[in-house]
Formats: structure tokens, sequence, C-alpha cells
């Protein structure tokens, strides 16, 4: 199986990491936050993600790392390294779970089975972290783009409430040019490789050529 966004987001979803959701909406608050929303991390706090799609970007640049995975603990990178400075912006509609930090300690250091959990979800996020590393790192800008068109119609069908278009989605999270994005997709358009509506891509009909 080809290591890529998709196949890892499987092997992910396919864990078994939801058993202390129980003990943390007893201890914390749900949250629910609007499309387009910002969520920003108050200092003593984790934010448990349950539903929806969360961006992760520099707040100084505005470059879009990537998404917030299920169940990622937002906050718990902060709280380790405060110079960290990332804003999440919702995608979509979220529901999340607010939770301080001692309740935190008390539900997954005191426990086992939960910090096992918790070390998976931390895993998995490196993991997803070093993909999306090798998949902008790549020898031309085509090269970059390729994967991104596969990750972008993934996480249509994942999360289809999500509004962003496909060009945006390449621009905010490479910094490519908005004129060389365009002239990419269009040429894929025109030889028929994918399908664009109303800046969507709806489908990838053909195998992409591996040069452009």
């Amino acid at each position: 199986m080809k290591a890529d966004f998709e196949n890892i987001h499987f092997c992910y979803q396919s864990l078994d990491l939801r058993g202390f959701i129980v003990d943390v909406s007893e201890k914390g608050e749900k949250l629910i936050f609007s499309d387009k929303e910002k969520i920003e991390p108050i200092s003593g706090f984790i934010y448990f993600p349950l539903e929806g799609s969360v961006a992760i970007s520099h707040a100084e640049s505005e470059l879009t790392i990537g998404n917030v995975i299920e169940l990622m603990p937002i906050g718990l990178m902060e709280r380790y390294c405060p110079q960290l400075n990332f804003e999440y912006k919702c995608m979509t509609p979220v529901e999340l779970i607010k939770i301080s930090w001692q309740d935190f300690d008390g539900i997954f250091f005191q426990n086992a089975e939960y910090m096992q959990v918790l070390s998976k979800i931390l895993i998995f996020m490196t993991i997803f972290s070093l993909e999306l590393h090798s998949e902008r790192k790549q020898l031309t800008s085509y090269q970059t783009i390729k994967p991104m068109l596969y990750r972008y119609l993934y996480r249509s069908k994942t999360f289809p409430n999500e509004s962003e278009g496909l060009a945006n989605f390449i621009i905010r999270r490479t910094k490519l040019s908005r004129t060389h994005v365009f002239r990419v997709l269009a040429d894929l358009k025109e030889g028929g490789y994918i399908s664009v509506k109303s800046g969507k891509l709806i489908s990838i009909n053909k195998v992409l050529p591996e040069d452009y």
C-alpha cells in the first residue's frame, strides 16, 4: 500500500482511539464553531476536535501547513513550546471539547490505556507532518501540485461541506504563484485529466502525466 495521505489517513481512522471521549466530555466543555471561524486556544486548555475540518497555518506568513487530524489535541504543542504561533481556522462547522491542563493530565497521565491512545495520536501527527514535508519538497512545482490534486479530491469526499476551491487550496499551502497554478490546472483540464466545476475538483479522469 502506498504511503500517501489517503492511505495514512485510512490507517489512522481504523484505529480505536475514541474511548477517552466520554471521560474528556465529562470534565470538559463542548464548543461549536462555525465555518471560517478561528479557534484561538487559551493557555491552560486543550481542545479535542470531534467533528469538522480545521486548517493550521503560520500566523506570521498565513501559509497553510495542513489540517488538524481527528482528535488532535489542539493547544498541546503550544503548552510545551509557547513560542509557537499557529492559527486554527474552521473549514466547516466544527465541534470541540475544551479541557483544562489539569484534567487532561488526570485523564491521560494516570491511565495507561489512554496514554497509549494519546501516543498513537501524537505518532500519527508526526507521520502526517513528515508526509506533508515530503509532498511539498519536490523538484518541480508540478510535482508539488500533482499529489495535492489527490489530496484535495480525498478531502472533498471526506469533508463535503468544505468550500475552498482547488487553486486556493494549492496556493495557500505552497505559495506557488497564482498564475502558474491556474495555468497548470487549465492545461490538465484541457487535456481531459481532471474535471473542475465552480473552481472545485470533481474528478481525476486518468493517470496524471509524470512531468509538465
